[in-house]
């Protein structure tokens, strides 16, 4: 029967990968909940965004929340854009959206129209090719 290692005894994989990554567990090395306290502002100023005066604010002591959320990485989720979404550079195939099925529709109706007229106009271009090589053969 075999026993199960220690705590200090386990190996654990670091990083993104490869044998360099691979070393003994080490429990000292876990966050405690004292790490992952969010510390507050303490300057008249704090930054948000890349950088830049553009994205320099002032620190209001009263309201801590406020620049908490200005500095926040994660933004609430955006509503779901209505109607023809826009995609890519331009142009009208980057345009997903409720018209594009009525323009299918349209332009699968016009080419079986297409369709009807070269039928209704006698034969096709095959036939017409046919009598063409019949004509050519009979003189």
């Amino acid at each position: 029967m075999t026993t199960r290692p220690n705590e200090y005894q386990r190996v654990a994989s670091h990083g993104r990968g490869g044998a360099g990554n691979i070393a003994k567990d080490d429990p000292t090395n876990y966050p405690k909940p004292e790490d992952l306290v969010t510390p507050t502002l303490k300057s008249d100023k704090y930054t948000t965004g890349r950088g830049g005066t553009g994205n320099m604010a002032t620190n209001d002591p009263q309201h801590p929340e406020l620049a908490r959320a200005a500095q926040d990485v994660e933004s609430k989720p955006h509503p779901e854009p209505q109607g023809p979404k826009h995609y890519g550079r331009g142009g009208a195939a980057n345009i997903i959206g409720d018209a594009q099925p009525a323009q299918r529709k349209s332009a699968e109706a016009k080419r079986k129209s297409e369709d009807s007229k070269r039928e209704d106009n006698g034969k096709g271009l095959l036939g017409k090719g046919k009598d063409l090589l019949n004509k050519l053969g009979k003189k």
